[in-house]
């Protein structure tokens, strides 16, 4: 398999059951994959191990190619970045940065255009980001880190990742579309 092979598979319609039928030759490619399959979470907020959670949220996206590999790459980090705390709680500090670092041995292979790898590399940094939280420079950064339309992307690559945690999350759902609003009227 080629990397050029696995973007056609990513845009497929039935995403989630090519990439199983395919992800021995994926893990091939993309080793770091490999390891997040059985790598349980130990977090209330994940009823996937990390590999199914990634090709879950792959399968929420519309097939949209940096859409698709961000969603690919977002969470691999996370068995690099796992910490348990003192009620056995598992965290991922920080994951977004071990997985840009992980996109980044691969981005040259994909064949992607300088616009779409910084655009990948956005979405991942910015997937997980409580956007309460960050302060008003913060989200003027975050806001010009996204050209034209590609704000939208950031908040479906949100949305199809919340839909792969726990059914008791889907609350979040509500904030998720209250902040899109929010920031494309601030863009």
């Amino acid at each position: 398999m080629t990397y050029a092979t696995l973007l056609k598979l990513l845009l497929a319609d039935n995403v989630y059951d090519v990439l199983k039928q395919n992800e021995k030759e994926i893990f091939k490619l993309i080793p770091e994959l490999a390891v997040c399959k059985g790598f349980n979470q130990n977090n209330s907020w994940h009823i996937y191990d990390v590999y199914e959670h990634i090709l879950h949220v792959i399968a929420n996206t519309d097939a949209i190619i940096p859409l698709r590999v961000s969603a690919l790459f977002h969470d691999i980090g996370k068995p690099l970045t796992y910490t348990v705390d003192d009620n056995k709680v598992g965290h991922f500090y920080n994951h977004w940065n071990k997985s840009i670092e992980i996109f980044q041995k691969y981005e040259t292979k994909f064949e992607l255009s300088p616009t779409d790898i910084s655009l990948i590399k956005a979405l991942i940094y910015y997937h997980d980001l409580n956007l309460e939280k960050i302060t008003p420079e913060e989200t003027t950064k975050m806001i010009n880190s996204f050209a034209g339309d590609n704000l939208k992307l950031l908040f479906a690559l949100k949305r199809a990742d919340l839909l792969a945690h726990a059914p008791e999350r889907y609350n979040i759902l509500t904030d998720i579309d209250n902040q899109e609003k929010r920031l494309i009227k601030q863009k």
